[in-house]
């Protein structure tokens, strides 16, 4: 059960605000970016990948309750990918990576200032896991029967 027709709006309402909202941070980003690359600390493709996922999220928030079936099969694929690229790039891109762990307020170096493998195979972990997640979301989205549902 669902809820009445009104509270049934005001969710719809709501996840479309929602979604806009989530879009509209993507693309301000996205455009940031390209108005001032100057402060980047990695390459613009990566922060680009990440606005994208904030522009996906929102189209699939807004989707949700549309019934556009192949919208809502693909636009989880668009987030997960765009989410896959930071950790991708922090685990397989050029040049050095440092990481610490932030605990309490107070900025803690586990692994010293040497921590490049540590750093790196954490990230490649969580890229992986992103892999698998993305992965699994195409094969849902070319699934034969998703059109019925």
């Amino acid at each position: 059960m669902r809820g009445s027709p009104a509270s049934q709006d005001l969710q719809r309402r709501s996840q479309t605000f929602l979604g806009l909202l989530a879009a509209a941070a993507g693309i301000l980003i996205a455009v940031s970016v390209l108005l001032w690359p100057q402060g980047l600390r990695v390459p613009a493709w990566v922060v680009y990948a990440t606005a994208g996922a904030f522009v996906f999220a929102g189209c699939q928030l807004m989707a949700r309750d549309s019934g556009h079936r192949l919208l809502q099969a693909w636009l989880p694929v668009g987030v997960l990918a765009c989410l896959m690229a930071p950790p991708a790039w922090i685990a397989f891109g050029a040049g050095p990576r440092r990481c610490g762990l932030a605990l309490g307020g107070t900025f803690l170096r586990i692994f010293g200032t040497g921590s490049e493998l540590p750093c790196r195979l954490g990230f490649a972990l969580g890229a992986l896991v992103l892999l698998a997640m993305l992965l699994l979301a195409v094969r849902q989205a070319l699934r034969p029967g998703w059109r019925e549902r």
